[in-house]
């Protein structure tokens, strides 16, 4: 029960030659770069495999990619490798950062917020203004799960092979469990709820907001500055 069966089961995630991965490099690329104009040091904060990362390097940024799951990492390292790429990839806490203050000119934190309660946000969020330049950028992107639970229906497929069978919302709502199952197996993973109003007033205490995109009904790309 948990991310590692999610991310093994999706290839959205984890294997950044498939479709589903491309897809996701394809819908961000043109609003990424459309805010990251000037190049720079870039952290890619919870990076996974590295797809934003090549992405961004490919674009002539230098890039550093932190993820916590050394299983992450190490893949990361091995397409790095197949790419000759000079990415550095790293297993850091997001909470913790071990970086210098004022060191890097963005940092970008795509779709990770599901893994953090709000405690833990905060301390990421604080730590990403301590490593950013004044004049740098925080750009994150995220699904409202807020305002998409409520139109999720038991057996909608998911990838190929999946559908979700149950969804189980905590009694405050702040945590969700949701069921996957295929007709070989079945897995759960709770997610932490964000929706945007909630990320937006967090955000508030470190940074000033200074572009929004929306990517579709219930995804959106946030750019900060630090305050």
């Amino acid at each position: 029960m948990g991310f590692k069966e999610y991310y093994k089961a999706f290839p959205t995630y984890t294997d950044i030659h498939s479709e589903e991965y491309k897809k996701r490099l394809d819908d961000l690329e043109p609003l990424l770069i459309k805010h990251m104009k000037r190049k720079g040091k870039v952290l890619d904060l919870a990076c996974g495999v590295g797809g934003f990362s090549f992405l961004l390097e490919d674009h002539g940024f230098e890039v550093i990619g932190l993820d916590v799951s050394e299983e992450m990492i190490e893949k990361a390292r091995e397409y790095a490798k197949s790419r000759e790429s000079r990415v550095k990839f790293i297993v850091g806490d997001a909470t913790n950062l071990p970086f210098e203050d004022k060191s890097f000119d963005y940092v970008i934190f795509i779709d990770s917020l599901v893994h953090f309660e709000p405690i833990e946000l905060n301390r990421v969020f604080k730590e990403v203004r301590r490593i950013l330049k004044p004049e740098g950028k925080f750009l994150i992107q995220f699904t409202d799960l807020r305002e998409l639970l409520p139109r999720l229906k038991d057996g909608l497929v998911i990838g190929q092979e999946y559908w979700i069978s149950k969804i189980l919302p905590d009694s405050d709502e702040k945590t969700v469990m949701i069921e996957f199952m295929s007709e070989r197996d079945s897995f759960r993973v709770r997610f932490n709820v964000w929706g945007k109003v909630a990320v937006e007033l967090l955000a508030k205490l470190y940074f000033e907001k200074i572009g929004e995109e929306k990517i579709n009904d219930y995804s959106y790309l946030l750019v900060y500055r630090p305050k």
